[in-house]
């Protein structure tokens, strides 16, 4: 049923371990999209369902047993019971995972995706259409905060969230200008402290935050590859498909503002 490692790395020798390994949890993830007819099994995005080709597509298999950033799911549907939020802002939407799940199972009323990348907007409209969502959710194609004034009022700035990972770009998006747009919502950034951006310039980007918002650090969740109709998966295969690829231990802050 699932091609081993070893056999695909047999066979292209050329390709390095990584682009063998991408290839092998692309190949599981499509056979577990098929399996379970393209939706989310498990979690608060339980019956998403999900185009199968995405440009992230090695992430497919643990986005459809419902185990891909597994943490921030359950975060952002917690925030949004406890603070009754309505709406989300997902910088970095991709394909929209975490957009359409919300808005699927009425976690959330309504969504703007700010993505600027065109296939994986493609694919996002691809998704919004599939889920039936259509009207729930505005994409955005430029990477700037200031559509916001257009959209949402400032009482409604009050019960949004702002879900931002665009890889390192979160040190220009939060700075002392845009900060007076957001600095009444809640934010879930994922961090990523490797990019190269000047030190000065992160440093700057932690005191705004701290100045505006409480935060609270999350880290990685547990994860339980041991799901049925997968059992013929080898115990490596199943560490593969749940792995995100990470370069280091990941982290998301999650700021509550100070004064609403």
């Amino acid at each position: 049923m699932f091609k081993s490692l070893a056999k695909l790395f047999s066979k292209k020798s050329n390709q390095t371990y990584d682009e063998i390994k991408n290839e092998k949890k692309k190949l599981i993830g499509e056979k577990i999209h098929k399996i379970f007819q393209g939706k989310v099994i498990n979690g608060p995005y339980k019956n998403l369902k999900i185009f199968p080709k995405e440009q992230w597509s090695h992430d497919m298999g643990s986005k459809i047993l419902g185990l891909y950033e597994r943490q921030v799911q359950e975060t952002i549907k917690d925030l949004c019971i406890s603070k009754k939020i309505n709406t989300i802002v997902n910088f970095g939407a991709a394909e929209g995972f975490h957009l359409t799940g919300l808005i699927k199972n009425k976690i959330i009323k309504k969504g703007f995706g700010v993505e600027i990348n065109n296939p994986t907007i493609n694919t996002l409209k691809k998704n919004i259409k599939l889920n039936k969502i259509e009207g729930k959710i505005k994409i955005i194609t430029q990477s700037k905060l200031n559509f916001l004034n257009k959209y949402l009022n400032k009482k409604e700035l009050k019960k949004t969230l702002f879900l931002i990972d665009i890889e390192g770009g979160e040190y220009d998006l939060i700075n002392s200008e845009n900060i007076e747009l957001v600095n009444k919502s809640y934010l879930l950034i994922e961090m990523h402290p490797f990019a190269n951006v000047l030190s000065n310039k992160k440093k700057k980007f932690h005191n705004i935050l701290k100045k505006y918002f409480k935060i609270k650090v999350i880290k990685n969740s547990e994860r339980n590859p041991y799901i049925k109709r997968i059992e013929s998966l080898s115990d490596d295969d199943r560490w593969l498909i749940i792995s995100e690829g990470r370069p280091n231990e990941m982290k998301w802050l999650l700021c509550y503002p100070k004064k609403i």
